[in-house]
Formats: structure tokens, sequence, C-alpha cells
């Protein structure tokens, strides 16, 4: 769940410290507060269940079609209008041209919101540990570099 959620059931799982240690060590790589915030990764990547982030990322990308195909209608309104097919008074144009700034502002706070819920998704999570799996494995040790 995404931070700040409060949860209100808790259970226990018990490790051994090897586990443990494996798990912390995961978490702080994928930059996770706690083993229980990598538990939480896997049962959600394991199930296929979005985060609430995720989830509000697929809505918003809904309302954004929604928004672009609005931002179409009204292009092609303004371009009739000014080839002289399509009648309009100025007080109508205003409104357009209103309408088309709104449909701007909300397009780029809608992505804005969709780019910070990203960041914060446990999808990302996932991402940062791929990168650092992949940096761990271009890495030299000194032994390594030392017999060459």
């Amino acid at each position: 769940m995404p931070q700040g959620v409060p949860k209100s059931v808790t259970t226990t799982m018990r490790f051994d410290e090897d586990e443990l240690a494996f798990l912390k060590q995961r978490s702080k790589a994928m930059q996770l507060r706690s083993v229980t915030g990598l538990v939480r990764v896997c049962i959600r990547v394991a199930f296929g269940i979005p985060s609430k982030e995720e989830f509000r990322i697929l809505q918003f990308k809904e309302h954004l079609v929604q928004l672009a195909g609005m931002a179409n209608n009204l292009n092609q309104m303004t371009r009739a209008a000014n080839a002289g097919k399509f009648r309009l008074n100025k007080r109508t144009e205003d409104q357009i041209e209103a309408m088309k700034v709104e449909v701007r502002l909300l397009r780029r706070l809608l992505e804005d919101y969709s780019d910070a819920a990203h960041e914060r998704s446990f999808t990302h999570a996932l991402e940062i540990e791929r990168l650092a799996e992949k940096q761990r494995a271009a890495r030299v040790s000194p032994k390594a570099k030392a017999k060459a």
C-alpha cells in the first residue's frame, strides 16, 4: 500500500537470521523502509495486485485520452471558424479559448500526478532493484582487478 495508509490488521512472520538479514538487505537496496514493505511488494507482484497509486494512474490515463479528444474537437472547431465554415461570435471564441487553456492545464496536472504516483509505486521500487542488480553484476571486484 502507499505510504501513510493506515493498516488495521497485523500478523507475525518467522524468519531465521540469514533470511531476515537477506530481506533487510533487499529492502534497503529497494529503498523500502522495512521488511514489511518488501513482503507487500512481493505479494503484489506475485498476485498481480496494483497499488492504489498504480490504479489511479490507469484511471488518469483514461481521463487523459478524454481530455485529448476534447482538445482535438476544440481545435477542429477553431480551424472551421478560422476557415469561415463555422460562424462564431466573440463570446463563443473567448469561451473556446478558455476551454483550451483549461484542458491544457488539466492535462499537465494529471500528467504531473501520474509521474509522481509512478515514482512512489511498488513497480518503480522493483525497477530500482533490477537496476541495482545490473550494476552489482557489472561491478568488478578488487581481487579480480588485482589479478588482471
